[in-house]
């Protein structure tokens, strides 16, 4: 096996564009008829996610970006099994609610409870997941399946493939009759404009920004727009890729709070801030003041590190990916400074070994 990062780079140079080219690698060919009609027919009127890790994330961008169209669907995600504390109860005990079981391993334990807690629902319950225990669970149980069928996984790293992830899901909600609006078109135009919006000054600044992040603890700062979506991806890649210490926030709870943690800090700090064109004038001011304070020339300012992300591109998805992309790049080259060996303590402390390295070389070995 390549190591993780030339593995990431491999993808990033010749992958990670072209996963929007294939949205039809999925199939639905286990979802009840009863389930398919009452999706085609506009019974639903809330999708509710649940999955741990890349298998939750795909389901939050799914979420900014309808909730930035204004679709007909509200979405809602929870990443745990104890929904009680994170979610109404009468939004998943709503017959007009489609709870959607993410895990793409299907050997993650956190939805195989939600699965249990929902039996008596499992009428509007659909599994998204490549197979494992949850896809046998639903074929026991009569419980729909939609199955992801990417022709080149990685499967140590699924969170490579989101974009693709995302372009799937779409394009299955609209095959599903569960939105109205194809946005396919939209979708297969995103390699064209990231050759273009992509530029080089953004590649630059990747280099820029991991270079101020060496040796330094991440915060990452945007709207609310970004953050769930955005900013949460990004921290998974520089937790899992460049295994470097990376956290997020709201910016202006971070203006109310975090933000007392520079005020002289003993360690190095990089803070990526995100800005977006369409944010209101008062966000946008109090943007501007606070790199105005955390970069002036002062002593109290010695370890600390600014850059800003200027998010310009003229639609959510061309904004979303293109950053995604610089931030994948920093990723690249703070991981490569960091030169950190993985130890496996993902899957480990998740207790998933599907994973594991050790067990991906095995089953290689067994071929």
């Amino acid at each position: 096996m390549q190591s993780r990062i030339d593995r990431y780079e491999e993808f990033l140079t010749t992958q990670y564009r072209g996963g929007f080219s294939k949205p039809e690698e999925y199939s639905i060919s286990e979802i009840t008829p009863s389930l398919r009609d009452r999706m085609k027919n506009g019974y639903f009127k809330r999708v509710v996610f649940t999955g741990m890790g890349c298998s939750a994330i795909v389901s939050d961008v799914v979420r900014a970006f309808f909730t930035s169209v204004d679709t007909e669907l509200e979405f809602h995600v929870f990443n745990d099994y104890d929904f009680r504390y994170l979610v109404p109860e009468s939004l998943i005990e709503d017959e007009r609610t489609l709870v959607v079981l993410s895990s793409y391993s299907g050997h993650s334990t956190e939805p195989l409870h939600v699965f249990h807690r929902l039996a008596h629902a499992h009428d509007r319950v659909l599994l998204l997941t490549s197979g494992g225990k949850l896809a046998d669970l639903g074929q026991r149980h009569g419980v729909s399946i939609a199955r992801w069928q990417l022709s080149e996984p990685d499967r140590e790293y699924p969170l490579f493939h989101v974009g693709q992830y995302f372009a799937i899901l779409l394009h299955m909600f609209f095959e599903l009759g569960l939105i109205s609006q194809d946005f396919g078109p939209e979708v297969a135009a995103l390699p064209g404009h990231l050759a273009t919006d992509f530029t080089p000054a953004h590649r630059e600044l990747a280099r820029t920004a991991a270079r101020r992040s060496e040796d330094a603890n991440v915060i990452m700062v945007a709207s609310p727009k970004w953050y769930e979506s955005l900013l949460k991806l990004a921290k998974m890649h520089l937790n899992e890729i460049a295994m470097v210490p990376a956290t997020r926030n709201y910016f202006h709870e971070f203006c109310h709070s975090e933000v007392a943690t520079l005020s002289d800090p003993a360690r190095k700090h990089s803070l990526l801030i995100l800005t977006d064109d369409e944010d209101d004038e008062y966000t946008k001011q109090k943007m501007a003041n606070l790199v105005s304070l955390l970069t002036s020339d002062i002593p109290q300012n010695r370890t600390i590190e600014v850059t800003e992300i200027a998010l310009t591109e003229p639609s959510f998805m061309r904004k979303y990916f293109t950053a995604l992309e610089l931030i994948q790049y920093l990723t690249l080259d703070l991981g490569r400074h960091e030169n950190t060996a993985s130890r496996n303590l993902i899957s480990e402390a998740a207790g998933n070994p599907w994973y594991h390295g050790d067990t991906i070389r095995a089953e290689l070995q067994a071929r």
